[in-house]
């Protein structure tokens, strides 16, 4: 599990914790999921901190590899984690390349070397990847045109890895939440109503509104749905 040092990350690792995963939890700051560790212990699995920064590919391939031997076999990938900067609104006539490298190449590279490691502990096997695609990457959003153009090349990702993992038994999906519990609005800001409201009331608790479906996806129940993305915002983007 990425991104627990944010609600999003933490509910889902909850979720799954009380599902019966163990789960690893990867940072850059350790210090940053404790309070995710706990949660996850809290309710009778176990957790284990694991340190990364999403750099290399042998980093990444390494991490997965201690994360196997705290835990056993790695069956379920989680990939949440959202660099800050992406969620800062700015226009898009002053963005410029160090920007949209720090937003869309970092946020890339962490998926691909994600699924890569993923991958690695799961051919053969089996498994099951899951990204977060806030419903901004659809909507659009006015300031933040490298967040939302990473996380469709994250759907993109994912549908490609479906096709070609399928035969492995793995399984490549995306969950996409509300701008709210993604860490923006439609708007591109977070201080901002989307533009739509969701009818269900809100963006909804990660553990206990989103969790669910997170679960089945890492389910035996969920084997045969790969390459899709399943929006969990109460509504906000409705689509054909």
């Amino acid at each position: 599990m990425t991104g627990a040092d944010q609600a999003l990350g933490r509910g889902l690792a909850v979720a799954l914790g009380r599902a019966g995963a163990d789960v690893g939890l990867l940072a850059g700051d350790l210090d940053e999921i404790a309070g995710a560790a706990a949660d996850v212990e809290d309710v009778g699995a176990r957790a284990t901190r694991l340190a990364a920064v999403f750099e290399t590919r042998p980093e990444v391939e390494a991490v997965f590899v201690e994360a196997a031997r705290a835990l056993g076999p790695v069956d379920i990938v989680v990939h949440t984690a959202v660099d800050p900067v992406a969620v800062e609104s700015a226009p898009l006539a002053d963005l410029d390349e160090d920007r949209w490298e720090a937003i869309w190449e970092g946020t890339m590279r962490s998926s691909l070397l994600c699924c890569q490691a993923a991958f690695t502990q799961m051919a053969g096997r089996g498994g099951r990847i899951i990204f977060s695609t806030p419903t901004v990457s659809m909507s659009g959003a006015a300031g933040l045109v490298a967040y939302t153009a990473a996380v469709e090349g994250q759907r993109l990702l994912a549908k490609s890895a479906a096709r070609q993992w399928g035969s492995q038994g793995i399984t490549v999906n995306c969950v996409a939440p509300a701008p709210a519990a993604g860490g923006v609005d439609e708007t591109g800001g977070r201080a901002h109503l989307p533009l739509n409201p969701p009818p269900l009331g809100g963006p909804g608790d990660p553990e206990t509104d989103l969790g669910p479906v997170v679960v089945f996806l890492a389910s035996d129940a969920g084997h045969f749905v790969t390459g899709a993305t399943i929006s969990l915002d109460g509504g906000v983007w409705m689509a054909p």
